[in-house]
């Protein structure tokens, strides 16, 4: 392997090492899951101005999502 192919694959491991190790931690789950719950609300909002009916289904999918999704 060239050089740069070495700097490469030792970028690319080390990267994904952070990552597994982050993954590991509880922070990052409660992190992805309060972005994904003010994402989920805000939508709802916008949603529930023009289609109060859809209110409904869509925080019930949300629900769903947001609580029975991951598995780690």
């Amino acid at each position: 392997m060239t050089t740069a192919r070495l700097l490469e694959h030792r970028i690319t491991r080390d990267l994904l090492q952070r990552r597994d190790s982050e993954n590991h931690t509880g922070n990052g789950r409660w992190v992805e899951r309060l972005i994904t719950t003010t994402a989920v609300t805000a939508g709802m909002l916008m949603l529930g101005s023009y289609a109060p009916e859809l209110l409904w289904a869509v925080l019930a999918a949300a629900g769903v999502l947001t609580l029975g999704t991951r598995v780690s």
